[in-house]
């Protein structure tokens, strides 16, 4: 599941999805010394790099200096990070939200705006409507540049769908992003369960680059991006996967890079995702479990009973093949990732839904060296996991006047 279903719009743009469908012709481990165990990181990490360099179309870059923000910390970060624009200041989300923080937003963009930085933002049409949001009005009559991403139809071989964007993406002077999870509003910044990661370097500007192309599919003109970055940022390597289903070669880069990194797992996955639906990625999962590997899985208790139970459907599908699972309860988890052996995380806009993989405009980030990935675990994974509860079979018993909903669900979570 991703974006459609946190809207009144979700139920139409499924309905939509289906009916293009129709059209189209249309379906516990041993302790290992500390040595050994970095040594190993080392290796499977440069065996992961080795793939993705293989996988994906932009190159893996090395300059690049990583922060990681979550939840309460995330607000100060990002309004010092646009603040900071001195040149261009690029903005890409899916629910923009005119609520008071993000009016306090909006008045950072005019700022800048007014004081020469060239300011880009592009809104996706459906999250807008979703949250009957004014941002686009406001910045329009501040004479900031908007482009919709309009919901648009596509068929190939694989399918149809509706392309809209998920991407989050804000963007400052060629060499400075912040993306993840995070839409703007108080609902995200002030109480959800969520990160932004900060990234100075050639990767960044990488950022710039799609923004760029996603502008001029959106009906932007064609502008000039500000330089490449000079000097040294920092040494660490940064793969950046999307899923682009109107670009050739790219349609799903994102589902590939995940799925072949499952495919290698050797001990440990770690994986956490508000819309979880995907067959294919359970697939894997499942296979994973029954191989020896350690699979742990955090999914979000929606507030919306048909996403509950859509989560609670997937969890009752892949647990009984080994993979652990918990609810993350505290608050509501917007936070997505994926973490294999310590050597290969994935992070950035991405759901494991099959939208995600097909439908949307996705990016994230492909991290693989040893010690950023420890570190993460460490500030992420493994407290949600020590603090969340275990989904138990009596969490995932479907009453019989569910059951054929739980039918529908499975014959519709393709599309969702």
């Amino acid at each position: 599941m991703t974006m459609m279903t946190k809207s009144r719009g979700s139920l139409r743009h499924i309905a939509v999805a289906l009916a293009l469908m129709v059209l189209a012709g249309c379906g516990a481990n041993p302790v290992t010394p500390a040595g050994t165990a970095l040594s190993g990181a080392s290796a499977r990490a440069t065996e992961m790099a080795q793939r993705i360099r293989q996988s994906v179309h932009r190159p893996v870059t090395t300059n690049n200096r990583l922060s990681l923000t979550v939840d309460r910390e995330v607000l100060p970060a990002f309004m010092d990070h646009l603040r900071s624009a001195r040149h261009s200041l690029y903005m890409q989300t899916f629910e923009f939200w005119s609520d008071a923080l993000g009016r306090r937003i909006c008045d950072i963009l005019v700022d800048r705006h007014k004081a020469g930085v060239d300011v880009r933002v592009i809104l996706d049409q459906i999250g807008q409507n979703h949250v009957d949001s004014k941002v686009e009005r406001i910045l329009r009559q501040a004479g900031v540049a908007v482009q919709v991403y309009r919901a648009t139809p596509y068929v190939r071989k694989s399918g149809a769908g509706l392309n809209i964007t998920h991407r989050k993406l804000y963007l400052v002077d060629g060499d400075k992003a912040m993306t993840g999870g995070m839409n703007l509003g108080e609902k995200y910044l002030y109480h959800a369960h969520d990160m932004l990661w900060r990234v100075d370097g050639d990767a960044a500007w990488i950022m710039h680059d799609e923004f760029r192309l996603d502008w001029i599919r959106a009906g932007g003109k064609a502008f000039d991006l500000p330089l490449r970055p000079h000097g040294s940022y920092g040494q660490e390597h940064v793969g950046i996967a999307v899923t682009s289903p109107r670009e050739r070669g790219r349609e799903s880069e994102i589902r590939k890079v995940l799925f072949e990194a499952i495919d290698k797992a050797a001990t440990r996955i770690d994986m956490a995702y508000p819309f979880f639906s995907d067959d294919a990625l359970m697939t894997r999962l499942k296979a994973a479990a029954k191989r020896g590997v350690q699979v742990r899985v955090i999914l979000t208790t929606h507030d919306r009973e048909i996403l509950r139970k859509l989560n609670k459907w997937s969890a009752k599908q892949i647990r009984p093949a080994g993979v652990q699972m918990h609810w993350y309860d505290k608050s509501y988890a917007h936070i997505k990732y994926t973490v294999i052996d310590d050597a290969f995380l994935l992070v950035g806009s991405s759901n494991g839904d099959t939208l995600t993989f097909e439908n949307n405009q996705e990016l994230d980030l492909i991290l693989t060296e040893p010690a950023r990935i420890s570190s993460f675990r460490v500030r992420v994974p493994d407290p949600d996991w020590s603090t969340t509860p275990e989904i138990s079979d009596a969490d995932l018993d479907f009453p019989w006047y569910d059951k054929p909903l739980a039918g529908f669900l499975e014959l519709i979570d393709y599309y969702m």
